[in-house]
């Protein structure tokens, strides 16, 4: 990922914002989104390297694959949650992204549990 790409289209995205403010406010949101949707992508594109990276720590070992892409899952879930809260933030809906991160919190915590018994089970079976 080049950060130079994100950080450029962010900048742009903001000021292009600042400048709609005044003439018109209701394109704001737009400008914005638009330069969230743009580092989102290149954010995604990037993420190729960490499942490969992921999938060959899943081959070299011998622990269960679904442990790997649980805790794939949970970290996907954090980051995805914290941009959709920032979102809403972003649009002065302050109420409505404490919400998403309460429910993101919870869906990790729920998806944590079965990671956390594979490695209880994993730790028993190295102590005997």
């Amino acid at each position: 990922m080049d950060i130079f790409k994100v950080i450029g289209v962010g900048i742009v995205g903001a000021v292009i914002g600042v400048f709609l403010k005044d003439g018109k406010p209701e394109f704001v949101i737009f400008s914005v989104m638009a330069a969230g949707v743009m580092i989102l992508i290149f954010v995604l594109n990037s993420l190729t390297d960490v499942i490969d990276a992921f999938n060959t720590l899943v081959n070299k070992t011998n622990i269960d694959e679904r442990l790997f892409s649980g805790i794939l899952k949970i970290i996907g879930i954090g980051y995805v949650t914290e941009y959709s809260a920032e979102v809403c933030n972003d649009m002065n809906c302050a109420s409505i992204a404490g919400k998403i991160q309460l429910a993101g919190k919870i869906t990790i915590f729920l998806m944590a549990m079965p990671v956390m018994t594979a490695f209880i089970d994993v730790i028993s079976g190295l102590a005997y």
